[in-house]
């Protein structure tokens, strides 16, 4: 009995060994995968700083913390982020523009998200350049530093963290979640696939089309933007499932060098334990503004009344209550 005995003892030790190998190496692998991934924006001095739209000046963005650096108290988990998703197309030698852009604000203390696109043809003031241009240009100039700060200054609100994406990248996310499904609001065709109306299921590729296609819709580049959230908040809710090292390790290696962000392994960490409550609840919001033509090149405008309301509608979220100015 005491050798029978001895011998479940062994094997325990050794399955609890392995395990722990095993745990070690896949949270090692998830770490470096994280660290491949990581970016940090690069800092602005103050002359190189734009000039403000509208009554206020722009929050200008700060360097990222580095992967291995201590988060101040401000930082911890639960405080209220906000998030700037874009997605980049590259087309030949171009250098790529940022052809969605989603500005995300979420507090898990009000279990409240807040989501809006800001249309590609914004006309603002492009930050480094120092002259006004579509918003989407922002990238083409400065890259994802210049694309932040820009969007910093539109909303004259600090983001906290960027998610860049590349059109491949967001095709594999999507498959390393098991596709997603929408409730398709008119049926299309686009890129050899069919969409029909109401709810659809779509693999990375058909969801990659779907999103694209903008000028068969009759709402234009809204109506893109508005399948664009759809997926957007499928994903948010496929994410919530991601409670374990190992399924974050699958979706980190899916995405591979298509995905450069400023969220740290530690970063990651916090969202995944303690940001899923923040997607009970998503709001969706249209930024307001009308076409013009202005030397003869298509521009969407928005009325600085529009941006203060805006500004408020993320204060809301950002510190639990309004900030009327």
């Amino acid at each position: 009995m005491k050798r029978f005995l001895r011998v479940l003892l062994i094997i325990f030790v050794i399955g609890t060994g392995a395990a722990s190998w095993y745990f070690y190496e896949l949270y090692k692998n998830v770490e470096e995968t994280a660290n491949a991934i990581y970016e940090p924006l690069t800092s602005v001095s103050a002359a190189q700083a734009p000039p403000p739209l509208g009554p206020q000046p722009p929050i200008q963005a700060t360097d990222a913390p580095t992967p291995n650096e201590q988060k101040t108290d401000d930082q911890q988990a639960n405080k209220a982020i906000s998030i700037l998703l874009f997605g980049v197309d590259k087309r030949g030698t171009d250098a790529g523009r940022s052809d969605t852009i989603i500005y995300l604000v979420s507090n898990p203390s009000l279990k409240k998200t807040l989501m809006f696109s800001i249309p590609r043809d914004t006309r603002t003031q492009i930050s480094d350049v120092g002259r006004q241009d579509k918003i989407n240009h922002a990238y083409a100039f400065g890259g994802m530093s210049a694309t932040v700060r820009t969007v910093e200054s539109f909303l004259n609100t600090p983001i906290d963290y960027y998610v860049k994406v590349d059109m491949e990248g967001f095709l594999n996310i999507i498959d390393s979640l098991g596709g997603v499904e929408v409730d398709n609001p008119r049926a299309f065709s686009y890129e050899g696939f069919r969409f029909e109306k109401g709810k659809i299921s779509l693999d990375g590729k058909r969801a990659l089309a779907y999103a694209r296609m903008r000028h068969d819709d009759p709402e234009g580049d809204f109506g893109r933007n508005k399948r664009q959230q759809l997926i957007i908040e499928e994903l948010m809710a496929k994410a919530k499932e991601i409670g374990t090292v190992n399924k974050l390790d699958k979706v980190l290696a899916d995405i591979g060098s298509s995905v450069k962000t400023n969220l740290t392994f530690d970063d990651m960490q916090n969202l995944m334990f303690h940001y899923k409550s923040a997607l009970d609840q998503i709001n969706v919001l249209r930024i307001g503004g009308q076409g013009e033509m202005i030397n003869g090149i298509y521009y969407y405008v928005v009325p600085d009344e529009e941006r203060s309301r805006i500004k408020q509608e993320i204060d809301t979220v950002l510190h639990g209550s309004a900030q009327h100015s």
